[in-house]
């Protein structure tokens, strides 16, 4: 787990993104498993991720894991000038470059048993790497769908309603990880860090009025 070993709650910052993206999974209507239930690597490797969605419909795989990761956006130590300077700011492609080191960590010994991988990394400030966006996005799609087939309006699937539908599903699944990585910091814990993530996920909370809502 790649979490920022210099600031408090990262462990229960990971789990509370774990425990949301396994509930946005179910949402859409797949089985979901978690922590010690999620499915292991070959013997030999024995690796588990953090969720694993059953039957999640990619081509050559079961099921789809996912590991999380929350990273720090700053350099250095958060104590330093009683937390006011937190060092420097990371480069834009540091949620990559930890992508990569869950890529290179899981992805290989997962396909060998017909297990597709995915890292879903963010970073304290509540920046989402792609890949994890592009999860998402899927649920999101395929949440509208299930909804327009609830309601037996299968027709409108695809017209402008459906897309700005889609849209508030989307920008809800990303607004409710945002939220997972801000619950556990504690209010006294002033880094800069964290007053960046909190105006982010106030910001995200905020009503945002959408064309024919």
């Amino acid at each position: 787990m790649l979490t920022c070993k210099k600031h408090t709650g990262a462990t229960r910052g990971n789990n509370n993104v774990m425990d949301v993206l396994a509930q946005l999974a179910r949402n859409t209507g797949y089985s979901v498993r978690v922590n010690l239930k999620v499915s292991t690597t070959t013997t030999a490797s024995n690796k588990q991720g953090d969720v694993e969605i059953l039957n999640f419909g990619l081509d050559g795989s079961n099921n789809l894991v996912i590991d999380v990761s929350i990273v720090c956006d700053h350099i250095g130590n958060s104590a330093v000038n009683n937390g006011h300077l937190n060092g420097k700011m990371q480069t834009n492609d540091y949620l990559q470059e930890h992508a990569g080191v869950k890529n290179m960590r899981y992805k290989a010994y997962y396909s060998v048993v017909c297990t597709a991988f995915a890292p879903a990394i963010v970073s304290v400030a509540g920046q989402i790497h792609p890949k994890f966006l592009r999860l998402l996005w899927v649920l999101a799609d395929k949440q509208t769908h299930n909804y327009y087939a609830l309601i037996g309006a299968e027709e409108e699937i695809g017209s402008e309603a459906f897309t700005w539908s889609r849209a508030r599903t989307f920008s809800f699944n990303k607004n409710s990880i945002g939220k997972a990585i801000v619950m556990p910091i504690p209010h006294a814990y002033t880094s800069p860090c964290t007053a960046q993530l909190r105006w982010r996920v106030v910001k995200l909370a905020s009503p945002c009025p959408l064309p024919n809502a």
